[in-house]
């Protein structure tokens, strides 16, 4: 008894599964999609959503603009370094 996936095809044991999203109600586009919480006939995408005139009324808008941190970097002091290792070749080469 063979078993074969619900979706996709299978190739040498490899599923392919091919996702679709759905259709922009506003800008036509294939993007994620969710439904509108003025509108509930239309889904938006997360750009229509932000860019939405509406958005100021709206109680709870479908899409929401995710800031992310940035990670702090640990800044070296790379002339320090630069320096240091010009200071040791010029030893070397004057002890050599």
């Amino acid at each position: 008894m063979r078993l074969t996936p619900p979706r996709g095809d299978s190739v040498n044991g490899v599923v392919r599964v091919t996702i679709f999203w759905e259709r922009c109600s506003i800008c036509g586009r294939h993007r994620p999609t969710r439904q509108c919480w003025l509108h509930p006939e239309r889904s938006v995408c997360p750009y229509c959503c932000i860019a939405c005139p509406e958005r100021g009324v709206c109680p709870r808008p479908a899409w929401y603009p995710s800031l992310r941190l940035a990670e702090r970097s640990v800044k070296r002091d790379e002339r320090g370094e630069a320096k240091k290792a010009l200071e040791e070749l010029l030893k070397r080469l004057e002890g050599g």
